[in-house]
């Protein structure tokens, strides 16, 4: 029998989202319970979802008309993760703002002083109408720029120009030679939304 004190929606109210630390949340959310949020801050716009069993931390900014789907990891901790409007995580997308230097002689991880750690830290913007896919990972600093995508399982490390498709022939993304048309497609999301208003 079900507890009469749980919520009987799946989705977290906007009341809720707030609480947590977001500053401002806009209409129509699709927030699944089964996601977990530490030390958040930043906002959420409208007509944004975020499936089950994702993970947000720190400051974290979304736009509107966002998708993230299913065991993603958006980490702002180290600095501010911005997912623009009408972009969208696919499964198990990881994003980090900060990463400990693999290359250095120190120690690692957050259970280690500061002052015994090397740690690369830097802001992540995935731009408007960018596609990420499956398994990949976005490193702190980079920009994803308007209208570019990544493959599945990306190890992205270098910003990815407005309309650029990376791809991962081994370990780590390269730009491939085809650029998607921006212009066509910010277009397409400026006639979307006008349509919207008028309903």
């Amino acid at each position: 029998m079900r507890d009469a004190s749980l919520s009987e929606s799946p989705y977290f109210s906007a009341d809720e989202l707030r609480a947590f630390g977001f500053a401002s949340v806009g209409d129509d959310c699709r927030i699944s319970r089964k996601c977990s949020f530490y030390a958040i801050s930043g906002s959420i716009g409208s007509q944004v979802r975020i499936d089950d069993f994702c993970i947000l931390k720190g400051h974290v900014e979304i736009g509107s008309y966002v998708h993230v789907a299913a065991f993603c990891s958006v980490s702002g901790a180290f600095a501010k993760v911005e997912l623009k409007d009408f972009c969208t995580l696919s499964n198990r997308v990881s994003i980090f703002s900060g990463s400990d230097d693999y290359a250095a002689d120190t120690l690692n991880n957050s259970q280690v002083p500061e002052e015994y750690t090397t740690v690369r830290k830097g802001p992540v913007t995935i731009g408007q109408a960018v596609l990420v896919g499956a398994h990949s990972v976005i490193l702190p600093g980079v920009t994803i720029g308007d209208g570019g995508s990544v493959g599945a399982m990306a190890v992205v490390v270098d910003s990815v120009p407005p309309g650029g498709m990376a791809r991962a022939p081994g370990a780590v993304a390269t730009l491939g030679s085809r650029r998607r048309d921006v212009g066509k497609i910010m277009d397409m999301a400026r006639r979307f939304l006008a349509s919207v208003r008028r309903i």
